[in-house]
């Protein structure tokens, strides 16, 4: 009877190792990302994951690709308001499930395919709108502003937070000092998803009525 043979282990490709490396940020975060560490995940030492990634920086960037290659495409069959709609919260969906890329993607200089063709999609929509390219550019910056920011501080606020995602004992303690914030703290709640939407809607609303005056003018 002829020995068993020791099964194969599956081959070593970029896409595995960035896979392995987005399920152990999602797991223990960024700080848990090193070759060594990966390379464990998937059975390889970390010397071999040098062939498909060139550095950490390399490495970091095609983990931030890997997730913003699942934002949505535009899809053409909309009007360009919920076409706009759909690309901004699917990209908001995907940056509130794995938390530790919207810090990486706004402070990484490489900007990828994936990123690329996100910003593309957005352009299209604003343009089917009847935007110029200067007002689609403008209005292309606010709305990854949107996207971005708006997470990374729902991020921080989730992380940390109060009631009111802020430590605001010293308003509470001291309403005169801050009568308005005070009056507000008292009554009003915080609701990132109806905040999300709310400025989503002032982006379009705006955005509309830029492409009004422009065209009137």
């Amino acid at each position: 009877m002829s020995p068993r043979r020791p099964a194969q282990r599956e081959a070593l490709t970029r896409d595995r190792i960035l896979a392995a490396a987005v399920e152990l940020a999602d797991e223990n975060g960024l700080d848990a990302i090193s070759m060594r560490r990966i390379g464990d995940a998937i059975g390889y030492e970390a010397m071999s994951l040098y062939r498909h990634v060139r550095d950490k920086d390399d490495l970091l960037d095609g983990m931030v690709e890997t997730i913003v290659a699942r934002f949505p495409a535009r899809d053409d069959t909309l009007d360009w308001r919920e076409s706009l709609r759909t690309l901004v919260r699917g990209a908001h969906d995907e940056l509130l499930a794995h938390p530790w890329v919207a810090a990486l993607a706004t402070s990484r200089p490489a900007v990828g395919p994936a990123r690329l063709r996100f910003v593309d999609g957005v352009l299209a929509a604003l343009l089917a709108g009847g935007c110029s390219p200067q007002l689609a550019h403008d209005a292309m910056h606010a709305v990854e502003v949107h996207v971005f920011a708006f997470t990374l501080q729902e991020l921080r606020l989730n992380a940390g937070a109060s009631a009111h995602g802020y430590q605001l004992d010293a308003v509470r303690g001291d309403s005169a000092l801050y009568p308005h914030l005070a009056a507000m703290l008292a009554t009003a709640t915080h609701d990132h998803v109806a905040e999300f939407e709310f400025v989503l809607e002032l982006l379009i609303v705006g955005i509309d009525r830029a492409i009004a005056t422009s065209a009137a003018g």
